[in-house]
C-alpha cells in the first residue's frame, strides 16, 4: 500500500491510516475521502485531535502554501463522509450478494463460514448481539467488528427502515468497507460505550 506523509504530524504511513483533503474551486479545504479529486491532495492522519490541531495551527494553508478556507466543522464533515462512504459499499454489497443481513441470516452463515467482518447496530439489543459475537468467536476466533452505525443508518443503504445484524463475505468490497471503517473510528465510536466486554 502507498504512503504518504501527513502534513500535521510528519509522519509517513499508509493511506489506510491517512484522509486525503481538496482543495476546491473556491480555496476551500474538503474531505476527499476516496482519494478521488482532481488537483494536489492534503493528507492528514484518521485522527480527530490531529485535524483540530491542523485547523488550530493553519497546517492546510501552510502546505499547500497558499491561503485556504477551512471550515470549523471540518472534522464533523469527514466523520459524515466516512460514514456515508462506508455505508454506501454495504449498499453495494448488498447488490451484488456479498452482504447477508437479519439475525438467521448471519446466524445461519457462522454455522458454517467465517465472514470477513460483521456489522453490529450500535443502538441493537444486547442479547442478540451477544449471541451472534459468541457464535462468531466461538466458530472462528477473531472478526473485525464494526459498531459505530445505528439500525437506521444500516438500513437506508439495503432499502430498508432499520437492520441490526449484518455479515460481509469475503472480497473487495469488504476490504473497502473496513478500510472506511476503520478510520471512521477516529471521529466515531467504535461502539457503544453501554457494550462493554461485548468489545473484546
Amino acid at each position: 500500500m502507498r504512503t504518504r506523509k501527513c502534513i500535521q504530524t510528519g509522519q509517513v504511513l499508509p493511506e489506510a491510516r491517512l484522509v486525503r483533503f481538496a482543495i476546491g474551486p473556491d480555496d476551500t479545504v474538503v474531505p476527499d475521502v476516496k482519494a478521488r479529486a482532481p488537483g494536489r491532495g492534503l493528507w492528514l492522519c484518521a485522527d480527530r485531535a490531529v485535524l483540530a490541531s491542523a485547523i488550530k495551527k493553519n497546517s492546510f494553508s501552510r502546505a499547500a502554501k497558499a491561503k485556504l478556507l477551512v471550515s470549523k466543522d471540518l472534522a464533523t464533515q469527514t466523520e459524515t463522509a466516512l460514514r456515508r462512504a462506508a455505508l454506501d459499499i454495504l449498499g453495494l454489497a448488498k447488490r451484488s450478494g456479498e452482504l447477508l443481513c437479519g439475525f438467521e441470516q448471519v446466524h445461519a452463515l457462522l454455522q458454517k463460514q467465517r465472514p470477513a467482518c460483521l456489522v453490529e447496530a450500535a443502538d441493537g439489543a444486547a442479547d442478540g448481539r451477544g449471541k451472534v459475537l459468541a457464535l462468531a468467536r466461538g466458530k472462528w476466533g477473531e472478526i473485525p467488528v464494526i459498531g459505530c452505525f445505528t439500525k437506521t443508518e444500516m438500513g437506508a443503504p439495503i432499502g430498508r427502515a432499520t437492520s441490526t445484524h449484518m455479515a460481509l463475505l469475503g472480497g473487495g468490497l469488504a476490504e473497502r468497507f473496513i478500510f472506511h471503517g476503520e478510520r471512521l473510528c477516529a471521529f466515531r465510536l467504535l461502539f457503544s460505550d453501554e457494550w462493554g466486554d461485548m468489545r473484546s
